[in-house]
């Protein structure tokens, strides 16, 4: 719907004004809100019903001009809210008993007493329309808070079934013109739970239809809300009873560990009290700290020797495997030195031995058994290992000849 469309379609519908005050029938309507909301110290309301939800007339009878004589506050209406909500720049606002609307009549100032933003709207099946962080100017949120003012009056436009369709403002009234609202529920800084005198107790909190009595209080810390006026139920009750013992466990479970945190502190009590008095300390389940960093310093560096014989043990018998060369012993004995033992070993493992290194240094090594004997030739050597003859036998020989 673009903005030609929708001037169109508004300039269609009723206007209903929510106050007593009576206006012109043919093209208002009245239906008044009960206030119901919570003003805090800062002078906000969390939310402030602003319609009821279903069908809703006034006291005179209005509206006259719908399809079935009320009013339609449902899903579908809310759509439509919402649609010019959304069009809005400026926040909607209250003023007090319509004055906005009066103010080129009576010459009198039309002073806001309210704002919330366009976007602050919602809608709760079963309950109605509803504005969400009202802002209150601090001489609205003392009239709340003092019961001067209780009840809340929206202007809107409607159509033929009855829906509205576009919000106009709204406006603080003692006048109501719709029955069924919920009732109201101030929050007052000075009120006194405990006061129970008939003569000083304000009556809104002692009537039949009282706001929140002292188990509707409790319920609401325990996080059950109990609608104005309705009686709480048992399975509200059994929801703040679970409540509450979820609560209790939670208090045990904190109560334990404040038992072991003092059982740990008297325990380092008692021990302190024990050296200051000169009391002896059980030497074979301490030692001194001294004595355990001169342990720890000798363990350290018979570790390090260790490592180091068996880096060394490694690097050479992966030599003489034929799994490394001569040029990388360097690499692995660093490689070993940083990463430790463990790494070295599992990195030369997966080496695959090249048989001609191994070989290789066989014949290395049995040149240098050869060539370690003065005493006889590479051929001598030879013979007595293929003849299997002792040196002694062979070297008296050898002189005999």
């Amino acid at each position: 719907m673009n903005q030609h469309q929708r001037q169109i379609f508004t300039s269609s519908l009723s206007l209903a004004v929510l106050s007593t005050q009576s206006q012109a029938p043919t093209s208002f309507g009245l239906a008044v809100c009960r206030f119901n909301a919570e003003v805090t110290d800062s002078g906000t309301s969390p939310r402030v019903q602003l319609m009821p939800d279903g069908y809703f007339k006034s006291h005179d009878g209005r509206p006259d001009d719908t399809e079935l004589g009320a009013w339609l506050m449902d899903e579908s209406a809310f759509n439509m809210l919402k649609v010019f909500a959304d069009q809005r720049s400026n926040d909607f606002h209250f003023d007090y008993e319509h004055q906005t609307l009066n103010a080129d009549d009576n010459g009198k100032e039309a002073p806001a007493a309210g704002w919330f933003n366009p976007k602050d709207l919602e809608y709760v099946p079963g309950e109605g329309l509803f504005a969400l962080n009202v802002k209150w100017t601090d001489k609205a949120a003392n009239y709340l808070r003092n019961d001067e003012y209780r009840y809340i009056s929206p202007v809107f436009h409607y159509g033929k079934d009855g829906r509205p369709v576009k919000l106009r403002h709204f406006a603080l009234t003692n006048e109501p013109a719709v029955d069924g609202m919920k009732q109201i529920a101030v929050l007052k800084g000075n009120a006194d739970p405990s006061n129970s005198n008939p003569e000083t107790t304000n009556p809104e909190t002692n009537s039949g239809d009282t706001t929140m009595n002292q188990a509707q209080k409790l319920l609401a810390l325990l996080g059950v809300t109990v609608e104005d006026g309705e009686t709480p139920t048992d399975a509200q009750f059994e929801t703040g009873m679970a409540a509450l013992k979820t609560l209790q466990a939670r208090a045990n479970s904190v109560d334990g560990l404040t038992n072991q945190l003092n059982d740990a502190n008297n325990q380092v009590a008692a021990l302190k009290a024990n050296t200051n008095a000169g009391g002896e300390v059980d030497l074979s389940k301490y030692v001194p700290v001294e004595t355990y960093n001169a342990m720890a310093g000798q363990l350290a560096v018979l570790k390090s020797e260790n490592d180091g014989l068996s880096i060394e043990q490694e690097i050479e018998k992966a030599r003489s495997d034929g799994r490394i060369i001569a040029a990388e012993t360097d690499y692995f004995n660093q490689l070993g030195q940083q990463k430790g033992i463990a790494v070295l070993k599992a990195t030369l493992d997966a080496r695959t031995p090249i048989a001609a290194l191994s070989q290789q240094q066989a014949d290395k090594t049995q040149d240098k058994n050869q060539q370690a004997d003065p005493e006889l030739t590479t051929e001598e050597l030879a013979v007595l290992k293929a003849t299997g003859i002792d040196k002694a036998s062979f070297l008296k020989n050898k002189d005999a000849n």
